[in-house]
């Protein structure tokens, strides 16, 4: 007599399992990591490279923006969530905001004439990477990740441009070049979403061709 073989997984979302509970330290670590390192840039004086920086908003800003995408997660899934959550992808959407914390201790922006360019690019990149593994398994046709992936980090581009302006820009030093900033900055975020999107397509659809030749319920692990 044959064994029945297990139920396949029908949700769209059974690629997006990027882990198990044992990952979890994965994106609590860079959570808690950057919440010290934002207190420790409010309540240490005199630090060159954090005047006029908004970094009273950013210890209440960032962690929320950290937060947002595990609770909307949670809250849609319902009992999906509790399963497999995916703490990579949880992980990768919040990694830039370590990044950028670190980066403006370590005064790499001034320090390094051209860590801006590479952290708006590479940040985008690892952003979109991360929201694209949560967001795109049910699209079809597979090809559309790519524009919406890329769609999605230009518009978030476009509201951090808008937020850097309104905290530390418009009435600060950075004004006169702030115009050719702000546009280099949005092309190069655009350019990372578009290539997390390329990055994202592949590996979901390479996942899921390699699972389904192995007769076995497709998840991107990470």
């Amino acid at each position: 007599m044959k064994a029945t073989p297990p139920a396949r997984d029908a949700s769209p979302h059974r690629f997006v399992r990027t882990g198990s509970h044992h990952l979890a330290w994965f994106p609590a670590l860079l959570l808690f990591l950057t919440i010290v390192e934002l207190i420790a840039a409010v309540a240490v004086p005199g630090v060159a490279q954090f005047d006029g920086k908004g970094w009273s908003v950013r210890l209440v800003a960032y962690p929320v923006l950290m937060l947002l995408a595990p609770a909307l997660w949670w809250a849609t899934r319902g009992h999906e969530a509790a399963r497999r959550p995916p703490y990579v992808a949880f992980g990768l959407v919040m990694l830039p905001f370590l990044s950028d914390t670190t980066a403006n201790w370590l005064d790499l922006f001034r320090r390094v004439a051209w860590w801006d360019d590479l952290s708006h690019f590479a940040h985008w990149f690892v952003l979109c990477a991360g929201l694209g593994l949560l967001i795109a398994p049910p699209v079809r046709p597979r090809w559309m990740i790519v524009p919406l992936i890329g769609g999605l980090g230009a518009m978030l581009a476009l509201a951090w441009e808008l937020g850097e302006y309104w905290l530390f820009i418009r009435a600060g030093k950075e004004a006169g070049g702030a115009y050719r900033d702000t546009l280099g900055d949005e092309i190069l975020g655009t350019c990372g979403a578009l290539l997390a999107g390329v990055v994202v397509a592949w590996w979901t659809t390479r996942t899921t061709r390699t699972t389904r030749r192995q007769g076995r319920t497709p998840t991107v692990s990470g």
